[in-house]
Protein backbone atom coordinates (compact mmCIF):
# COMPACT_ATOMS: atom_id res chain seq x y z
CA UNK A 1 0.00 0.00 0.00
CA UNK A 2 3.35 2.37 -0.76
CA UNK A 3 1.33 4.20 -3.15
CA UNK A 4 -1.82 4.44 -0.72
CA UNK A 5 0.46 6.02 1.97
CA UNK A 6 2.02 8.39 -0.24
CA UNK A 7 -1.11 9.58 -2.02
CA UNK A 8 -2.32 10.35 1.36
CA UNK A 9 0.18 12.20 2.81
CA UNK A 10 0.46 14.48 -0.33
CA UNK A 11 -3.48 15.19 -0.24
CA UNK A 12 -2.94 15.99 3.45
CA UNK A 13 -0.37 18.32 3.39
CA UNK A 14 -2.64 20.75 0.44
CA UNK A 15 -3.54 23.65 2.49
CA UNK A 16 -5.87 24.34 -0.61
CA UNK A 17 -7.83 21.31 -0.45
CA UNK A 18 -7.86 21.09 3.35
CA UNK A 19 -8.99 24.33 3.64
CA UNK A 20 -11.30 24.95 0.74
CA UNK A 21 -12.61 21.46 0.19
CA UNK A 22 -12.62 20.38 4.06
CA UNK A 23 -12.57 23.93 6.25
CA UNK A 24 -15.91 25.36 4.10
CA UNK A 25 -18.37 22.59 4.16
CA UNK A 26 -17.70 22.18 7.95
CA UNK A 27 -17.99 26.19 8.47
CA UNK A 28 -21.31 26.06 6.68
CA UNK A 29 -22.87 23.01 8.79
CA UNK A 30 -21.50 25.00 11.63
CA UNK A 31 -23.56 28.44 11.09
CA UNK A 32 -26.58 26.07 9.69
CA UNK A 33 -26.30 28.17 6.55
CA UNK A 34 -29.62 27.49 4.79
CA UNK A 35 -31.53 28.89 1.63
CA UNK A 36 -35.05 28.51 0.59
CA UNK A 37 -34.83 28.31 -3.08
CA UNK A 38 -38.45 27.88 -5.55
CA UNK A 39 -40.17 27.14 -1.98
CA UNK A 40 -38.20 24.23 -1.05
CA UNK A 41 -36.04 24.80 2.13
CA UNK A 42 -32.54 22.38 3.47
CA UNK A 43 -30.92 24.23 -0.31
CA UNK A 44 -27.90 24.88 1.98
CA UNK A 45 -27.39 20.90 2.40
CA UNK A 46 -27.33 20.56 -1.73
CA UNK A 47 -24.53 23.40 -1.26
CA UNK A 48 -22.48 21.60 0.78
CA UNK A 49 -23.16 18.41 -1.60
CA UNK A 50 -21.80 20.54 -4.30
CA UNK A 51 -18.71 21.50 -2.34
CA UNK A 52 -18.34 17.66 -1.57
CA UNK A 53 -18.67 17.06 -4.63
CA UNK A 54 -15.50 19.46 -5.92
CA UNK A 55 -13.43 18.21 -3.11
CA UNK A 56 -13.82 14.63 -4.25
CA UNK A 57 -12.39 16.15 -7.73
CA UNK A 58 -9.49 18.19 -5.99
CA UNK A 59 -8.29 14.99 -3.73
CA UNK A 60 -8.34 13.36 -6.78
CA UNK A 61 -5.16 15.23 -8.37
CA UNK A 62 -3.01 12.83 -7.25
CA UNK A 63 -2.75 11.33 -11.04
CA UNK A 64 -2.50 14.09 -12.47
CA UNK A 65 -0.08 15.52 -10.65
CA UNK A 66 2.16 11.88 -11.12
CA UNK A 67 2.05 12.78 -14.43
CA UNK A 68 3.54 16.13 -14.33
CA UNK A 69 6.46 15.01 -12.54
CA UNK A 70 6.62 11.77 -14.31
CA UNK A 71 6.23 9.83 -11.02
CA UNK A 72 3.51 7.44 -12.99
CA UNK A 73 6.30 6.50 -15.65
CA UNK A 74 8.64 4.75 -12.86
CA UNK A 75 5.58 3.81 -10.99
CA UNK A 76 4.01 1.57 -13.75
CA UNK A 77 7.46 0.68 -14.77
CA UNK A 78 6.95 -2.17 -11.77
CA UNK A 79 4.97 -4.75 -10.90
CA UNK A 80 1.84 -2.18 -10.00
CA UNK A 81 -0.86 -3.22 -13.01
CA UNK A 82 -3.17 0.38 -13.28
CA UNK A 83 -5.85 -0.92 -11.59
CA UNK A 84 -4.18 -1.45 -8.32
CA UNK A 85 -2.61 2.03 -8.74
CA UNK A 86 -6.35 3.80 -9.45
CA UNK A 87 -7.61 2.16 -6.36
CA UNK A 88 -5.20 2.69 -3.88
CA UNK A 89 -5.42 6.34 -5.05
CA UNK A 90 -8.80 6.24 -4.64
CA UNK A 91 -8.69 5.01 -1.68
CA UNK A 92 -6.40 7.78 -0.09
CA UNK A 93 -8.60 10.09 -1.38
CA UNK A 94 -11.74 8.67 0.22
CA UNK A 95 -10.10 8.55 3.59
CA UNK A 96 -10.65 12.47 4.02
CA UNK A 97 -13.52 12.72 2.45
CA UNK A 98 -15.53 9.91 4.40
CA UNK A 99 -13.82 12.23 7.44
CA UNK A 100 -15.33 14.91 6.76
CA UNK A 101 -18.55 13.43 5.78
CA UNK A 102 -18.93 11.72 8.87
CA UNK A 103 -17.71 15.17 10.95
CA UNK A 104 -20.59 16.59 9.10
CA UNK A 105 -22.98 14.37 10.53
CA UNK A 106 -21.73 14.37 13.64
CA UNK A 107 -21.84 18.24 13.66
CA UNK A 108 -25.77 18.48 13.07
CA UNK A 109 -26.73 16.12 15.60
CA UNK A 110 -24.62 17.91 18.34
CA UNK A 111 -24.98 21.66 17.16
CA UNK A 112 -28.77 21.19 15.58
CA UNK A 113 -30.05 18.24 17.11
CA UNK A 114 -30.51 16.60 13.47
CA UNK A 115 -31.87 12.44 14.14
CA UNK A 116 -29.66 10.50 13.92
CA UNK A 117 -30.99 8.69 11.26
CA UNK A 118 -31.32 12.06 9.11
CA UNK A 119 -27.62 12.23 9.98
CA UNK A 120 -26.90 9.18 8.78
CA UNK A 121 -28.64 8.96 5.35
CA UNK A 122 -26.89 12.58 4.79
CA UNK A 123 -23.35 11.19 5.62
CA UNK A 124 -24.33 8.32 3.14
CA UNK A 125 -25.47 10.52 0.22
CA UNK A 126 -22.12 12.87 0.97
CA UNK A 127 -19.65 9.41 1.00
CA UNK A 128 -21.21 8.09 -2.07
CA UNK A 129 -21.13 11.90 -3.80
CA UNK A 130 -17.95 12.19 -2.86
CA UNK A 131 -17.01 8.72 -4.07
CA UNK A 132 -18.11 9.19 -8.00
CA UNK A 133 -16.79 11.96 -7.88
CA UNK A 134 -13.03 10.87 -7.08
CA UNK A 135 -13.61 7.77 -9.71
CA UNK A 136 -14.56 10.49 -12.55
CA UNK A 137 -11.72 12.69 -11.58
CA UNK A 138 -9.34 9.39 -12.27
CA UNK A 139 -10.99 8.27 -15.37
CA UNK A 140 -11.35 12.31 -17.04
CA UNK A 141 -7.23 12.14 -16.00
CA UNK A 142 -6.83 9.20 -17.80
CA UNK A 143 -9.06 10.20 -21.08
CA UNK A 144 -7.32 13.40 -21.48
CA UNK A 145 -3.67 13.75 -21.63
CA UNK A 146 -2.89 17.51 -21.51
CA UNK A 147 -2.93 18.60 -17.96
CA UNK A 148 -3.87 22.52 -18.99
CA UNK A 149 -6.63 20.90 -21.42
CA UNK A 150 -7.79 18.90 -18.71
CA UNK A 151 -8.19 21.18 -15.82
CA UNK A 152 -10.21 23.69 -18.25
CA UNK A 153 -12.24 21.10 -19.30
CA UNK A 154 -13.13 19.67 -15.98
CA UNK A 155 -13.67 22.78 -14.51
CA UNK A 156 -16.54 23.73 -16.85
CA UNK A 157 -17.92 19.68 -16.75
CA UNK A 158 -18.27 19.81 -12.93
CA UNK A 159 -20.15 23.00 -12.94
CA UNK A 160 -22.08 21.86 -15.31
CA UNK A 161 -23.05 18.36 -14.19
CA UNK A 162 -24.21 20.28 -10.79
CA UNK A 163 -26.43 22.21 -12.62
CA UNK A 164 -27.93 19.17 -14.43
CA UNK A 165 -27.71 16.88 -11.77
CA UNK A 166 -29.83 19.18 -8.76
CA UNK A 167 -27.22 20.73 -6.78
CA UNK A 168 -27.53 24.35 -7.65
CA UNK A 169 -31.60 23.97 -8.19
CA UNK A 170 -33.64 21.60 -7.40
CA UNK A 171 -34.64 18.77 -9.62
CA UNK A 172 -38.64 19.70 -9.66
CA UNK A 173 -37.36 23.09 -11.25
CA UNK A 174 -35.28 22.19 -13.83
CA UNK A 175 -36.72 21.52 -17.35
CA UNK A 176 -36.79 17.83 -18.61
CA UNK A 177 -34.58 17.37 -21.11
CA UNK A 178 -32.09 18.60 -18.60
CA UNK A 179 -33.06 16.21 -15.80
CA UNK A 180 -32.60 13.14 -18.67
CA UNK A 181 -29.55 14.87 -19.54
CA UNK A 182 -28.63 14.91 -15.34
CA UNK A 183 -29.46 11.37 -15.23
CA UNK A 184 -26.65 10.18 -17.20
CA UNK A 185 -24.19 11.64 -14.03
CA UNK A 186 -24.30 10.61 -10.24
CA UNK A 187 -24.61 14.22 -8.95
CA UNK A 188 -28.13 13.62 -10.32
CA UNK A 189 -28.55 10.22 -8.24
CA UNK A 190 -26.88 11.85 -4.82
CA UNK A 191 -29.61 14.85 -4.93
CA UNK A 192 -32.42 12.67 -5.77
CA UNK A 193 -31.20 10.60 -2.70
CA UNK A 194 -30.95 13.66 -0.77
CA UNK A 195 -34.51 14.72 -1.81
CA UNK A 196 -35.94 11.99 -1.13
CA UNK A 197 -34.32 11.53 2.12
CA UNK A 198 -35.21 14.93 3.59
CA UNK A 199 -39.07 14.29 2.55
CA UNK A 200 -39.52 10.52 3.05
CA UNK A 201 -36.41 9.34 4.72
CA UNK A 202 -34.24 6.50 3.63
CA UNK A 203 -36.71 4.35 2.00
CA UNK A 204 -36.57 2.26 -1.07
CA UNK A 205 -36.28 5.08 -3.73
CA UNK A 206 -32.82 6.66 -1.57
CA UNK A 207 -31.36 3.13 -1.83
CA UNK A 208 -31.29 2.94 -5.33
CA UNK A 209 -30.16 6.06 -5.84
CA UNK A 210 -27.25 5.25 -4.07
CA UNK A 211 -26.95 2.02 -5.81
CA UNK A 212 -27.06 4.77 -9.01
CA UNK A 213 -24.08 6.23 -7.88
CA UNK A 214 -22.05 3.23 -6.64
CA UNK A 215 -22.61 1.93 -9.91
CA UNK A 216 -21.00 4.88 -12.08
CA UNK A 217 -18.04 4.70 -9.41
CA UNK A 218 -17.18 1.32 -9.90
CA UNK A 219 -17.94 2.25 -14.00
CA UNK A 220 -15.75 5.18 -13.75
CA UNK A 221 -12.41 2.97 -12.11
CA UNK A 222 -12.51 0.19 -13.81
CA UNK A 223 -13.02 1.96 -17.59
CA UNK A 224 -10.31 3.94 -16.09
CA UNK A 225 -7.80 0.71 -15.02
CA UNK A 226 -8.34 -0.17 -18.70
CA UNK A 227 -6.81 3.22 -20.21
CA UNK A 228 -3.68 4.18 -21.30
CA UNK A 229 -2.63 7.34 -18.84
CA UNK A 230 0.93 7.77 -20.37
Amino acid sequence: MTIFKYALRRGLLNPASLIVNCSLPLLLIILNVDFDFGGEPNRGLFLVAMLIMYGGFSMARSIQLDKMDGTIIRILAGPISMYSYLVQNFLSAMVPMTVLSVLIGVLGVVLHSWEITFAVALTLCYIFLAASSIGLSFLWSCIFKNKEVSAVALSIFITTIAFVGGLFIPLALLPNPLRLFGALFPAHWAARAMETMISYGMNMNFWLSLLAVSLFTVAYLLYGSKRRII
